[in-house]
């Protein structure tokens, strides 16, 4: 990374593009960490082997956290508190959207969503749920879809250069929605009175849409743009 690009800072409203940018050495690593774990999460669940196969991969992995011990936390209101003064540094944004519970590629619990269009209109992402979200045979549980779309929604809010945070959050389901089948997500402010957005989404199964949801989010009153 160039000193200019270790200078440069970045505020609240420039989140989305600044983790778009060089990722730094050390999370190309952690993103391999996470995606090797999510991957051993889809394989090793309701994973039809012997009892001697299932004692020998318990023995591995709890050496694994033996090895890994209890290291030290990254903490991230310093760069919290650095983005909303437009101080953030390129790692401040990457340590803070990195590990972000929905698409975060260096959070291994992260339901890896890939967004395919972002702009002040709405936002459009791509997902497909393995069977550690399973809830009903062959379903997405609920939770995981109330989870994702709570992600998506403050996503269009971002793309639209807004900060806030959730004040309510109703979903519809309307039909079932498959694992391991591709699924698009879509969300866009419907309306802005005052501090309060109003953000629809939905899920789609091809063009089968099986979630609706709405969102009330209340902006600071130093994120009002």
């Amino acid at each position: 990374m160039s000193t200019t690009e270790q200078e440069k800072t970045f505020g609240p409203f420039e989140l989305i593009a600044a983790h778009k940018g060089e990722v730094p050495a050390d999370f190309i690593a952690r993103r391999r960490i996470a995606a090797a774990m999510q991957q051993l999460s889809e394989r090793l669940i309701r994973a039809e082997a012997d009892q001697s196969a299932l004692e020998d991969w318990a023995g591995v992995l709890e050496s694994l956290v033996q090895q890994v011990g209890t290291p030290e936390r990254r903490d991230t209101r310093d760069a919290n508190r650095r983005m909303f003064s437009g101080k953030a540094t390129s790692r401040d944004i990457f340590d803070m959207m990195d590990f972000d519970p929905v698409g975060g590629l260096s959070n291994p619990i992260a339901p890896q969503l890939v967004w395919r269009n972002e702009s002040q209109d709405g936002v459009e992402g791509e997902i497909c749920l393995g069977l550690h979200y399973q809830g009903p045979p062959g379903r997405v549980h609920g939770g995981v879809i109330a989870w994702i779309l709570d992600a998506v929604l403050s996503r269009a809010m971002h793309a639209a250069f807004k900060i806030g945070v959730t004040g309510t959050l109703n979903i519809r389901y309307m039909a079932a929605t498959p694992i391991e089948t591709p699924l698009r997500c879509t969300a866009h402010i419907r309306e802005i009175d005052g501090r309060k957005m109003f953000i629809e989404g939905a899920i789609f199964d091809g063009d089968t849409q099986t979630v609706a949801a709405e969102g009330v989010f209340f902006q600071p009153r130093f994120g009002k743009k």
